[in-house]
């Protein structure tokens, strides 16, 4: 049973302050320069890291709604994106193309089936990742609230090896696939 942790989005943007050593916040409206980069930075940050890799921790699965309007062009069907959508990871069509414009997918298919990177709270995600977001905020905070372009470095290196890891462990939550055979691995042999 996967234990929920108390983390919120100031807990760990405090953390990144206390790894480049600076004071914490309480929140993002204090007149301090961590919390005024902070409030800057987070959300955009926060999503692009969820963005860089398929995470299972927020991947979704959802059956689409179609949409009554027909669309312009091109497309028999359009369907409504999901409202924490951030990224396709793949949309089961059958074998038709899609298409995906601002909140919308199109399809000649009747019916969709997405699978999709979404945006979940702080308290859901596992540790690996909170400690990915610390050492990728200190790296953006480091310049910035310390002018030190070494800790920025130190800490962006610190992010990268933890961007590694943590695809590894969380590439851990679904079985390996199984080694399919072939013509061409088959002679070989």
């Amino acid at each position: 049973m996967a234990t929920v942790n108390t983390y919120s989005k100031i807990d760990i943007t405090s953390n990144a302050l206390l790894l480049i050593g600076e004071n914490t916040i309480s929140s993002f409206t204090e007149d301090t320069t961590g919390a005024l980069i902070a409030s800057n930075l987070y959300e955009q940050t926060y999503e692009d890291l969820l963005t860089k890799h398929p995470w299972r921790f927020a991947s979704g699965k959802s059956s689409l709604s179609r949409l009554t309007a027909t669309p312009l062009d091109t497309w028999d069907y359009a369907f409504q994106l999901p409202s924490n959508f951030l990224l396709a990871q793949h949309v089961d069509t059958g074998n038709t193309d899609y298409e995906i414009y601002q909140d919308k997918v199109y399809s000649n298919q009747s019916t969709l089936v997405l699978d999709y990177v979404f945006k979940p709270d702080e308290s859901e995600l596992p540790a690996y990742f909170i400690k990915l977001m610390e050492y990728t905020f200190a790296s953006l905070f480091a310049i910035p609230v310390t002018d030190s372009a070494t800790k920025a470095e130190y800490f962006q290196s610190l992010a990268k090896d933890q961007l590694t890891k943590s695809k590894t462990i969380d590439s851990q939550a679904t079985p390996p696939v199984e080694f399919q055979h072939s013509p061409m691995t088959e002679i070989r042999a």
